[in-house]
């Protein structure tokens, strides 16, 4: 069973047992579901499913760090009489194949302050991103990786295989 309908259906059954279906007890019962996921995922096979979710939390809250660090780091570069500015446009490889993963990491990229995102090369093995206020190509890089990395976990093995 997908792991998501099974954590609905632990909600649905933990607000049928309080007796009131509404939408506190059953975002008790989808947590309490998903702990009970996490604690017996061998035996549920909901292991990809709690990988999955995990990684989302872990990309949501790195995401959010990262977003106010940039406009932190803009804000203070928007203030300086003459800021040092290191407009640059990098290439970047990626591991990321399908459309739909490929637009969510140019949406989370296009985001951060002081980056947007230009395009993809022919073959979709690499991103073209103009950054603003990095030290060098390779911050630009290693930032834009690390979210490509953040969102490999969450989709784990729906991913296609690059041919």
């Amino acid at each position: 069973m997908n792991g998501l309908a099974l954590n609905l259906i632990l909600a649905l059954v933990w607000a049928l047992f309080l007796g009131e279906v509404n939408l506190r007890s059953l975002s008790i019962g989808f947590g309490l579901g998903f702990g009970v996921m996490t604690v017996f995922h061998r035996a549920l096979g909901s292991r990809a499913y709690v990988r999955s979710v995990g990684g989302a939390l872990r990309l949501v809250a790195y995401f959010v760090v990262e977003l106010v660090r940039a406009n932190v780091q803009m804000a203070r570069l928007a203030l300086r009489p003459h800021p040092p500015l290191n407009q640059m446009i990098v290439a970047v490889p990626l591991r990321l194949r399908g459309e739909g993963a490929l637009t969510l990491l140019t949406a989370l990229t296009g985001l951060m302050p002081g980056t947007v995102t230009l395009g993809f090369a022919p073959e979709q093995d690499r991103m073209y991103v103009h950054a603003t206020g990095l030290e060098n190509g390779d911050a630009v890089r290693r930032s834009v990786q690390e979210i490509e990395t953040r969102l490999l976990q969450v989709l784990g093995e729906k991913q296609p295989s690059s041919a």
